[in-house]
């Protein structure tokens, strides 16, 4: 009942874990790359003057864009940012 398995068994085992073993180390390498491009914006945009607001994750590993709170205009309707507004072309426009 519990024999050996046969040799193509065995041949299908070694390719599923080679798969899976592979599969994670490409995984790895993706992983990593994302990050450096990420810090590599993070730099250039540093550089350039632009400077998003960033707080630090639980782990502080990286740090991660906060989003911007958008408010409704009151005459056209269109969305702007809650902070830091400017006016559009409308005569009207309270910003």
């Amino acid at each position: 009942m519990f024999g050996l398995p046969s040799i193509q068994k065995l041949l299908v085992l070694a390719a599923i874990v080679g798969i899976v073993w592979y599969g994670f180390k490409f995984l790895g390498k993706l992983q990593k790359a994302r990050a450096v491009e990420a810090k590599e914006r993070r730099k250039e945009m540093k550089t350039k003057g632009a400077r998003p607001r960033e707080t630090r994750s639980r782990e502080g590993a990286e740090a991660v864009v906060e989003t911007e709170d958008m408010v409704p205009c009151p005459v056209c309707g269109a969305y702007v940012q809650a902070r830091g507004a400017s006016a559009c072309e409308r005569g009207d426009c309270p910003y």
